[in-house]
This record gives structure tokens, sequence and C-alpha cells, in this order.
């Protein structure tokens, strides 16, 4: 900028003699100045470089995952993401699903004689959620050949493992069945493979990806189940042990993820 100051200051003396001169000719001067390159500082764009990124999820509470991601830019277009992270309790899965719903539920008593007492499985009035564990890993492609910033398409393989313990059942002086016995370990395990189309806009250090997925879900888990006898003529009249159940159904999923990049 001083170079420009100083090359005007010298050039006045000459415009004014080309004036005092009788404007015998015109004299156009034309400048181009190269654009500094301090014009793109603030481009919302990874610097070369930087191929990593780490995630969070900070909607993951509602599906009770709360994981870390590691994407790790492979080429122009293409990255792989890997993610680890911790469950709980899964609300929507509380919102939407029961056990008893399920058609190929197997009771430890197998058969029809005996009505299940004990809480459903996505019921937490007697029922705790314990530290379970969860596994992701997702290739993605890149529209723009510009990863990992713009529109992508990945194809994941998302392992959820869910813990419970609730109280057993036990008879009060009055003859009726309470969870108020030793505590019961169950659990249930998801695996969706899905199709996850999205956006991920990179900042300067700093990520937002917006991303949906369609795809399938296989459920499997036990719970516990206390039995007593619906007809009145059995010989035993209470069982006592673990359901087992399995389901494959069509998944949706939405989320949100915030990263940093380096």
């Amino acid at each position: 900028m001083k170079q420009i100051i100083i090359f005007f200051f010298c050039l006045t003396p000459f415009l004014s003699n080309a004036q005092n001169s009788g404007n015998k000719k015109d004299t156009t001067i034309v400048i181009e100045l190269e654009h500094s390159k301090y014009d793109n500082k603030y481009k919302k764009k990874k610097s070369v470089g930087e191929v990593n990124t780490i995630k969070i999820a900070p909607l993951g509470f509602v599906s009770g995952t709360f994981p870390l991601y590691f994407e790790r830019v492979v080429s122009d277009f293409f990255t792989v993401q890997a993610g680890v992270g911790l469950t709980s309790r899964n609300y929507i899965r509380n919102a939407i699903q029961q056990v008893d719903q399920i058609s190929n539920i197997v009771y430890p008593w197998g058969y029809d004689n005996y009505t299940d007492l004990a809480d459903q499985q996505y019921d937490f009035l007697n029922r705790t959620a314990r530290i379970g564990y969860m596994l992701s890993i997702q290739p993605r492609i890149y529209f723009d050949s510009d990863a990992p910033d713009g529109g992508f398409m990945g194809v994941a393989y998302d392992y959820s493992h869910y813990s419970t313990s609730i109280p057993g059942m036990v008879k009060d002086n009055n003859g009726n069945y309470f969870h108020r016995g030793s505590l019961k370990k169950e659990h249930e395990n998801l695996t969706d493979l899905m199709v996850y189309f999205g956006y991920q806009d990179v900042h300067d250090r700093v990520s937002v990806e917006y991303l949906s997925g369609i795809g399938i879900r296989n459920a499997k888990g036990t719970k516990y189940a206390f039995g007593t006898d619906n007809t009145g003529s059995l010989p035993d009249p209470t069982k006592e042990g673990f359901a087992t159940y399995k389901q494959t159904t069509f998944n949706f999923n939405i989320g949100i993820r915030i990263g940093y990049h380096f």
C-alpha cells in the first residue's frame, strides 16, 4: 500500500504537465493491481493438509447414544468415518415400540397359559438404564470432489448395545406382585444398515453436518418376565425367567453433528 501511494505522488507532476501542455493529448493510465493474498483470509474452507475431523452428536441423547466420530479424508471425493461411544436410555424406542407388540417374542414357559406381569421392555417406572456401547463405520462419497466439504452420500453399519436392569417380582402380604426383588439384567442390540445423504459445511476449524438416512434395523434382546397362571389349573402358578425377542423393521434417522477439523 505504501508503494502505491508513493507511485501516485511521483505521477502527479507528469499529470500536471500533461494538462499544462494545452491538453493536446488525452492521457489514460490503467493500473491493474493483483489481489492481495489476504483477500480470502476468512473463506470458509479447510486448509491444505487438514484431512481429519472429530465430531460429536449433540442430539444423540434422544436415541440414548453419546458417540465420538472421526472422519478421515482418503481422496478428493472419498472419506471414511468411524465412531465409538456409550449408550443409555433410548427415548425414541420408548415412545414408539413395546416388546409385547413383537409377534415372535419367546417366553421362558413356552406356552400361553401364563400372563407376563413384569413391566414391558421400555417402561422405566421400575427399570433403570445401564451404560452400554455403540460402534459405527461409514464410507462416504462427496459429490463436489472437495471432501469433507459439501454434499455427500454414505453407507453405514451401526451397532448399539443397550443395557437395563429391573427388580424381580415378589409377592406382598396381600398376595399382589411388585418389582421389589433382586435386580435382573436385560439388554437389547440394534444393528442398522443405512444409506445416508447429507451436507457438511466446513468453516475455519469448525464443521456442521446435517444428514438423514433410511435403511433396515435388526433388533434382538432379552427382557425379564414373570408369568402367572391365567387358567387357575396349573400345578406351578408362577414362572420367572427371561423372554427373548427379535425384529427386523424399516428405519429412518436424521441428525446433526458438530466437528473440529485439523
